[in-house]
Parts: C-alpha cells; structure tokens; sequence
C-alpha cells in the first residue's frame, strides 16, 4: 500500500471516529438532560408533601446530591468515550506511520 494510500485510509478512519464519537456523546448528552428532566419532575411532584422547613431543607439537600451524583456518572462516561475516541486515533495514526517508516526501512535495506 502506497503512503498515498495509507494517508486517504487515515483520513477516512478518523472521519469515521470522528463521526461515531460525535453520536456517541450527543447520546450521553440528550441521555443526561433526559434524566435531568426526570429528576426536576420527580421532585417538583415531591413539593405538594412539603409542610415545614426541615423538610424543604432536606428535599432541597436531597436534590442537590442527586443532580451531582448524576452530572457526576454523566461526566464519567463522557470522559470515557472521549479516552476511548484518542485511544483509536492513536492507533489508526500509528498504524498509518509505522507501516510507512517500516516500508521506507525495507526499500533502504534492498537498495543497499
């Protein structure tokens, strides 16, 4: 394979990476604002049930922790897919490189 050839295969695999990352975090976002969504409706359900204070503080204390602890796993599995998107590039460039370096070695070496 020509180093012509290995660049327009390298150029298409990062498309494809590209595009497969870009899906895969709009579907952890609209996953994320879904569950969002979710969590406002369950505890603006919960608000009625209210009759004092300390109750108020302690819907108020359970809704923050649960809006951080999911931003939290949402954060999480971003990063995942983000390490995992570097990860493929890394390999796709080096795949693309060390087949050129090792070829260009093996044409020195015959032409010696």
């Amino acid at each position: 394979m020509s180093i012509i050839d290995r660049q327009m295969q390298l150029g298409r695999d990062l498309f494809e990476l590209n595009t497969s990352t870009a899906r895969r975090l709009f579907e952890v976002q609209t996953s994320g604002m879904r569950q969002y969504f979710e969590t406002n409706e369950e505890f603006a359900k919960r608000l009625p049930e209210i009759r004092d204070v300390s109750s108020f503080v302690e819907l108020q204390r359970e809704y923050g922790q649960t809006l951080w602890s999911d931003m939290q796993s949402n954060l999480r599995e971003n990063g995942s897919v983000l390490r995992e998107a570097v990860e493929h590039t890394g390999k796709a460039i080096r795949t693309a490189f060390t087949s050129a370096g090792e070829e260009g070695e093996e044409e020195v070496s015959a032409a010696a």
